[in-house]
């Protein structure tokens, strides 16, 4: 999975968003945040910069999201795991929580 910062122009601003691939499917998120093309004096510059680090640091965010699991897709390891161990291991879990011991599986 990869996380993208990209432009594009749009009217007289550079608009910038969000590509994300997984598997082959891009999907894109506009962050609303713009750029002015051609900063004439400091105070456009100073905003241009600022701008651009907080779509970078939104990218960031973004990627440590997705590696973490929050975006819904599932970790390949996470999914190789057999299911009858984890509840096995879940129930005795459980069994040894006192607060839990009723409420647990019971195998």
């Amino acid at each position: 999975m990869k996380v993208t910062l990209r432009q594009r122009k749009k009217n007289n601003k550079i608009s910038l968003y969000l590509d994300y691939y997984h598997k082959g499917k891009r999907k894109t998120e506009y962050l609303r945040l713009y750029l002015t093309p051609n900063p004439k004096n400091k105070t456009e510059r100073e905003v241009n910069k600022k701008t651009k680090q907080l779509a970078e640091t939104i990218c960031a965010q973004r990627q440590i999201e997705i590696q973490n699991g929050i975006y819904g897709f599932q970790d390949i390891e996470k999914l190789k795991g057999s299911f009858i161990t984890y509840i096995t291991a879940l129930a005795e879990k459980k069994n040894t929580s006192s607060g839990n011991y009723g409420i647990g599986i019971v195998c």
